[in-house]
């Protein structure tokens, strides 16, 4: 049995649109997509075993590679699978929402772990790729992205064709969006990537093997110019009648749903001048969510505030069942100010590399640049970055063709001024 990577995200996210509609489906998908799950955990850490839910679980579990929490959650839904498939007995009554509730959370704490896992397998599977890869004379090695923002500045850039004109190859090697991106450029196993500023500043700070050998060569633009927060709500719920600033007056009572461990959780403690704690004594509870959900995150919780991606975002203003609660354009002048800051991402260098290519940071940064916003004038090079883009970037798995183009044009616009709105 062949799983593709993302069965699992699909059959979680089919669960979640049947939790309410029709909750005895809900229940039967739900058991499939934490099969699912295993499955994929099995296939990507070379475990055998048959493709079940109890000889998957087994499994894993005696090999440490499911934690108890997650143990418990999976039984969870497993006994609900099995009550799901005799609910048609006679004389059982129907299964309501509120009858799969426990389900429901079980299966969003299983995808959250799932989440957690496969990026921490897929930077265990970089930085092993990154140390096999021999560091020779002439050669740069910049670390590629699939994110929209960040892969629009790889390639507008022209990396490839100004480090030729000084005898340098360009070798694009495949790395997470995280903290390793620094380190490996410190410990010379990257010689230029981009970051994010503000978390680039804080290694610079704390750790000395950073400061000495990662160089800053310049800021590269903000993501979505600043702008990307949002609260999402939906109109037919408990803040439909609500306005952004009723609501930062009195949030009390407020489930927000967004992936914990992401950047858009910190604007949201940035938006409150507070942390986690400091939301829970204002009555705003978190629920953990895995990234790049749409809309199904309704489903979790009708009330729910979502905090996504812009494809969520883009999602939402094409159906009027949603609103933004808040966003950044509400925010006091500072708050704005803290989010755009926030929100820059930074070329970095090693220090040694830019030693050895005898150019002045200041300079190397200018070329770059140029490079980048002379697309804003070459509309020919700016519709085969859009094309590229739409190739190469990453989206939600139920995006068409004319969806990934309409958020790549949206995302251009707004974080760099290239295209029109």
């Amino acid at each position: 049995m062949t799983v593709n990577e993302g069965e699992p995200i699909r059959l979680y996210r089919k669960a979640l649109r049947y939790a309410e509609a029709d909750p005895e489906v809900f229940l039967s998908t739900a058991r499939r997509a934490a099969e699912s799950i295993l499955l994929n955990i099995a296939m990507q850490q070379a475990v055998g075993s048959k493709p079940t839910l109890e000889s998957l679980l087994t499994t894993l579990t005696a090999k440490g590679l499911v934690p108890p929490k997650v143990v418990l959650a999976v039984r969870t839904i497993q006994n609900y699978g099995n009550f799901g498939s005799h609910a048609q007995e006679a004389g059982d009554e129907e299964i309501s929402s509120e009858d799969v509730q426990p389900c429901l959370n079980a299966l969003n704490q299983l995808a959250v772990w799932y989440g957690r896992t496969t990026a921490s397998l897929a930077e265990d599977e970089a930085q092993h790729e990154l140390s096999a890869l021999q560091h020779r004379t002439g050669t740069t090695r910049l670390a590629d992205s699939t994110l929209i923002v960040v892969k629009a500045i790889l390639l507008g850039c022209g990396f490839d064709e100004l480090l030729a004109r000084r005898h340098h190859r360009v070798v694009h090697v495949q790395m997470p969006w995280s903290d390793s991106l620094v380190t490996d450029v410190a410990r010379g196993l990257l010689d230029l990537a981009v970051y994010n500023e503000q978390r680039l500043l804080r290694l610079l700070e704390t750790d000395p093997e950073v400061a000495a050998h990662v160089v800053p060569i310049g800021r590269v633009g903000y993501s979505m110019g600043g702008r990307n927060f949002y609260l999402l709500a939906a109109r037919d719920g408990r803040w439909g009648n609500t306005t952004g600033e009723e609501f930062l007056r009195d949030p009390a009572g407020a489930t927000i749903a967004v992936p914990k461990h992401s950047d858009m959780f910190d604007n949201i403690l940035s938006v409150f001048s507070t942390d986690e704690e400091g939301l829970a004594e204002r009555g705003i509870r978190i629920l953990d969510v895995p990234h790049h959900l749409g809309l199904e995150l309704f489903h979790l919780n009708g009330d729910v505030l979502a905090v996504g991606g812009q494809n969520l975002r883009m999602h939402a203003m094409e159906d009027d069942a949603y609103f933004e609660l808040l966003n950044s354009e509400m925010l006091p002048p500072g708050a704005q100010a803290q989010l755009r800051s926030a929100a820059s991402n930074v070329l970095l260098a090693n220090r040694r590399w830019l030693e050895g290519l005898r150019v002045p940071p200041e300079r190397l940064h200018q070329e770059f640049m140029r490079s980048f916003h002379d697309l804003s004038s070459d509309e020919a090079r700016f519709e085969e970055l859009v094309r590229d883009l739409v190739t190469h970037a990453s989206f939600p798995l139920q995006n068409t063709a004319e969806s990934r183009e309409r958020l790549v044009r949206h995302v251009l616009f707004e974080s760099y001024r290239l295209g029109r709105p």
